[in-house]
This record gives C-alpha cells, structure tokens and sequence, in this order.
C-alpha cells in the first residue's frame, strides 16, 4: 500500500469538490457542514402494509431473508405520519456517484434521534455506487407520531476516502443490484437466485 495516499473522512472543503466534480448531485451548498452534508428527503415514502385479510391488519406469515421477501408496502406522496414503532422507508434527494477510492455513510442526524427517530444502520455506499440511497427510518416513541416531509433533512452523508479499489472489484462491477436506484427501494432479490 501507498502510504503517501490521503485517506480519511472528509471535510468542508473536499465536500464542495465533491459538489463541483459531481460526486453529489442536486446538494445545496449551504447543507454542507464540517465533516458532513446534511441531505434531504424525497417526496415518496413506502410505509408497511397491513394485511388486509387478517384480524388487526396483522401478517402472520414469516419474512425468510434467504429468499429476499419484502414486506408489503404501500406509496405515500408528500410525507408521511410514523406513529409508535412504525417504519418506513425513503430515498434521498441527492445522488451520490462514489469513485474507486470512497465510500459515504448515511448517519442519523441527533436533533432526529432526540425527536424518536431510527435509521438502520444499513447506510452504506460502496467504491463505484451511483443513485440515491434508500433509508430505512422508524419511530421508537410510545407516545406520539412523527411527521416526516419531503425536503426534511433528517440526515447526513459522511464521506470516506481510502485506498483504491480495482474497477472490477466496485459495487457497479459486482453486482449492482440498487445502483441507478430513484425514489425508495425495497428489498431486491440476489442477481444469481
């Protein structure tokens, strides 16, 4: 390895290049914090489902990972109401084009933690991935719901630079499944099953 490589997460200044060599797409400059950028929601929420043929809306047939079963869910427009323990997922409105040698990671800005709300922590952009990161949002308040909006910014991208990884060996070269991806993603199945 190269150790005269700057590796590290970024600051201020290299998330502006980021913006100017489009890196990030659609990023409003004044979001763009010391070592992060605050980003936006999108207008489009897919909140789960209840069963409609159960007493309770409840579905009492397991989800089998192994299979990459999603939930039900159903599109919401505009914003969204989560009540207690409900979950959702969304897209950003921003889109990340990450090089060979970088990877971004989605955190939970702490005003939303205080507020009740979860991000899962499956917020990850692998060297090579372009689209926009789908979140995996829910509320752990008992008491109250929580009102998200399109254009909120509950959240922020932390970007890492490191050591280079071979073209063939990126996220758009291995598979790929949710690169290119607008608006919220559920689950996708494996390219080889």
């Amino acid at each position: 390895m190269d150790s005269t490589i700057k590796t590290g997460i970024l600051g201020f200044t290299e998330i502006h290049e980021l913006i100017d060599q489009g890196v990030i797409e659609f990023a409003n400059r004044d979001s763009v914090n010391s070592n992060s950028l605050n980003v936006t929601l999108g207008n489009q929420f897919l909140a789960e489902a209840r069963c409609p043929t159960s007493v309770g809306g409840i579905h009492y047939d397991s989800l089998e990972f192994s299979k990459r079963q999603s939930p039900l869910y159903t599109m919401v427009e505009g914003g969204i109401h989560l009540g207690p323990g409900a979950f959702c997922l969304a897209s950003l409105v921003e889109k990340v084009n990450l090089p060979n040698d970088m990877v971004c990671h989605v955190m939970l800005r702490s005003s939303a933690a205080r507020m009740g709300l979860e991000h899962s922590y499956a917020g990850f952009g692998d060297s090579g991935y372009s689209g926009h990161l789908t979140l995996e949002l829910k509320s752990f308040l008992q008491y109250h719901t929580i009102h998200l909006r399109g254009g909120d910014q509950v959240c922020q991208l932390v970007f890492q630079r490191g050591y280079m990884v071979p073209h063939d060996q990126t996220y758009a070269a291995t598979g790929a499944k949710y690169s290119g991806d607008t608006g919220p993603q559920p689950i996708k199945k494996e390219h080889s099953q």
